[in-house]
């Protein structure tokens, strides 16, 4: 079972498995072109990729928009076309069918596409820190996995997996943790049914926070042994050993690490892009946004990502999440899931583009 991605995602995870296996043996024995098979028809010398996002328009993206605009992409070499996920778009079967070039997922969608057929590698991990984490009251707190004993936690369903590696991580007694099944929004907590409840860091928190006036207690369980890289970037790992495809998705990386590189400096371009153009039917808000914006800058930096650069992948980060995939039950992931070459090629030692 995988970890769940936001609730607005929740829809997602009943198409996973029949979606990608579908579009494997409608794929079978046929050979797959992608956008970057085909030459430019503009006359210019860039290479036309596509990027599969995992869900709907959100600032979650703001550096690729930001990229896009300010023609990052375009000068390393690539014209890229950002794709908009949704409840019926599983990314990594895009890219498995060659109609993606690169898809955006968790480490653990990728892996589960591998145990399914697929043969995909992740080059970069956008969030260092998966975004999944326990949300509590602060008159009630729960601040390390020992709080959860004793109380009532609210598991939305595809969340039960990871609320078991949680426990076992941490040596608790499952006996003394009342797992009480909801949805995907706030009110249990809100109304005390709950005492804790699983959610999207960058998300509920701020729902929460809207419908009580007080800052919940966030405790993010990458914190706590549940290392799953998310947001990370997958591609056939065919097209790592053509000269030209590893080419064009270098310069991608580039182009994407630069537009995360002004993220990180300054989100309010990224903001105004997404509410204003990539989502500019979406209804959604630039106070919104900006506040999940903010949240999102403590999954994107770390002292990692500030020593070697930003969408790094560590060797010890590696072990970490083949061991968490492996307590939730994924078989077949082992270090081949990874390729950090391109993105030791792209920084050249350094810790910054550009």
């Amino acid at each position: 079972m995988t970890i769940r991605i936001p609730r607005r995602r929740a829809a997602r995870a009943t198409v996973l498995a029949a979606g990608l296996a579908a579009v494997l043996a409608a794929v079978a024995g046929c050979s797959s072109s992608s956008a970057s098979d085909a030459p430019s028809t503009d006359g210019s010398s860039l290479t036309p990729l596509t990027l599969q996002t995992s869900w709907i328009p959100l600032v979650q993206f703001g550096g690729s928009y930001v990229a896009d605009k300010e023609g990052y992409y375009n000068a390393n070499g690539v014209d890229v076309d950002i794709l908009p996920g949704g409840p019926d778009v599983d990314s990594m079967a895009a890219v498995a069918s060659g109609q993606a070039d690169i898809g955006m997922g968790n480490a653990d969608t990728v892996a589960r596409a591998n145990e399914q057929g697929a043969d995909l590698v992740i080059i970069a991990a956008g969030f260092q820190k998966n975004p999944l984490a326990i949300l509590s009251s602060p008159d009630k707190p729960i601040k390390t996995p020992k709080d959860m004993e004793g109380k009532k936690i609210g598991v939305p369903s595809g969340d039960e997996a990871a609320q078991s590696a949680l426990v076992d991580f941490n040596g608790l007694d499952a006996s003394a943790i009342t797992s009480v099944p909801v949805g995907f929004d706030v009110a249990p907590l809100v109304s005390g049914e709950v005492d804790g409840l699983w959610v999207f860091y960058t998300e509920q928190p701020i729902a929460y926070e809207e419908n009580t006036g007080k800052e919940g207690v966030t405790m993010l369980t990458a914190d706590y042994g549940l290392d799953v890289y998310a947001q990370v970037y997958a591609v056939q790992r065919s097209a790592l050993e053509d000269d030209s495809k590893r080419t064009a998705i270098e310069g991608f990386l580039k182009g994407e690490i630069e537009g995360w590189q002004a993220y990180v400096k300054d989100p309010t371009e990224a903001v105004d892009l997404t509410v204003n153009d990539y989502a500019k039917d979406g209804g959604l808000t630039i106070e919104e946004q900006t506040k999940q914006a903010e949240r999102q800058m403590d999954l994107l930096v770390t002292p990692e990502t500030e020593e070697h650069g930003l969408l790094w992948i560590s060797d010890d980060g590696i072990q970490k999440n083949l061991t968490t995939l492996k307590s939730l039950g994924i078989t077949g992931a082992d270090e081949s899931l990874f390729d950090t070459s391109v993105l030791q090629d792209v920084y050249q030692g350094k810790n910054t583009i550009g």
